[in-house]
């Protein structure tokens, strides 16, 4: 049996681009000698990078000339496509597929691709749908800033949740969601597998070899309280409501803190730098573009807190991150799984004083054994174990369906 991977996050993704190779190593990991697997990329770039960590499976390009996304485009055409199906011509995508045998694609990340699986079984990922609360957000609503435009978005997962094999969510609120949203009912459609970071896997090969508290002093950060959000600029990541709630500290003379952000500019960086010139909070608030792993992993290891401020995620990697690291949680209220947020702290993004306040009452989860229990259940919920069982159910029930069709050695 041949399975595919889609694998189109690049490393200029963030935080997407190392959750679908933690996704690829966990379904390496869930197969048995009778089962092969083949990645799909879009680029020259993704190859050699997936090359050097995955050396035990075959990865193939799938290049997007303009010639091919022509071609593509013809077949987003009603009309045009059932011409084309009439001659017998399929799109260069699910024939790339086809001519390599493969029998279920397990897409890792959202994917407008997903409207070329015609005649392929497909795994699709859905991270959240929450671009319908906020269509009129400009990551969703203008394409400079995305690919994953509102349209795109809803054409590719009205098509998967009537198509998909499975859908694969990050947790039971994402699924309903998804229900609510798309009217959906059909009988066990979705799977939950939580994101699975990466960054503590690299801890735990590096820690014996880098001295962090090296690391961390490098950066030179004052000597005050951090809160560390490490988000790229999107404005649906409300970076805008942390310069808002540290206006508010300062009224409240409320010094002892400044805010660390990370990230890529996705159109929203210069906005969020005038607006913290305007307000004079330069010295409170720092930017980083770019860290190295090991900076990052400073940051946990010596912040006061993660906070996350943002309008979209029933959950997100940083979340699972300051688990491990058994850091504090300021997060989004309402917004998480009921399981994650009896960990944190819920933050009332309609009230830039819900921070403060916080902060001068004393009244935040600092208790330890909280936090220990945070990260108890970050290594249940988040294990290689747990992904690979998972995903070694979904392949046994569509091999259980697929013998209707064809003949199986189960």
């Amino acid at each position: 049996m041949k399975l595919g991977v889609f694998f189109e996050s690049q490393s200029s993704s963030g935080g997407g681009f190392y959750l679908s190779q933690t996704k690829l190593e966990a379904l390496i990991k869930s197969i048995d000698s009778k089962k092969e697997i083949i990645c799909f990329v879009t680029n020259k770039d993704t190859k050699d990078s997936l090359k050097k960590k995955f050396t035990n499976i075959k990865i193939e390009i799938f290049q997007v000339n303009i010639f091919r996304k022509f071609l593509l485009f013809l077949y987003t055409v009603s009309f045009i496509k059932k011409i084309l199906y009439k001659m017998k011509l399929r799109n260069p995508f699910e024939n790339k597929l086809i001519n390599n045998d493969i029998e279920l694609l397990f897409f890792l990340s959202p994917s407008s691709f997903v409207r070329f699986c015609e005649k392929i079984n497909f795994v699709y990922n859905i991270w959240e749908v929450q671009h319908r609360s906020i269509p009129y957000f400009p990551e969703y609503s203008d394409k400079k800033y995305s690919q994953s435009t509102y349209e795109l978005r809803e054409e590719s997962y009205e098509f998967a949740v009537k198509r998909a094999f499975k859908i694969i969510v990050d947790t039971e609120k994402s699924a309903q969601d998804i229900i609510k949203n798309y009217n959906c009912s059909r009988d066990n459609l979705f799977e939950v597998q939580p994101f699975v970071p990466s960054l503590p896997k690299y801890y735990e090969r590096v820690k014996e070899k880098l001295n962090f508290k090296e690391i961390f002093s490098k950066l030179n950060l004052p000597n005050k309280k951090i809160l560390f959000y490490p988000a790229q600029f999107w404005p649906h990541k409300n970076h805008i409501y942390l310069v808002d709630s540290f206006k508010n500290l300062l009224k409240n003379n409320i010094d002892e803190y400044i805010l660390v952000f990370t990230g890529r500019d996705r159109g929203n960086k210069e906005y969020i730098l005038k607006t913290i010139e305007k307000n004079n909070l330069k010295n409170e608030i720092i930017i980083f573009d770019f860290l190295k792993l090991e900076e990052i992993i400073a940051l946990y290891k010596y912040s006061f807190a993660l906070i996350m401020t943002t309008l979209v995620g029933r959950s997100s990697l940083p979340l699972r991150e300051a688990f491990y690291f058994e850091l504090p949680v300021f997060y989004s209220k309402d917004l998480l799984d009921k399981s994650y947020s009896k960990f944190v702290n819920e933050l009332d993004l309609n009230d830039p004083s819900s921070l403060s306040n916080y902060l001068k009452s004393g009244n935040y989860n600092q208790n330890l054994e909280l936090i220990k229990s945070a990260k108890e259940f970050y290594l249940e919920t988040c294990s290689d174990k747990a992904i690979i069982k998972s995903n070694k159910n979904v392949i046994k029930e569509y091999e259980n369906y697929s013998k209707y069709w064809q003949e199986r050695n189960l």
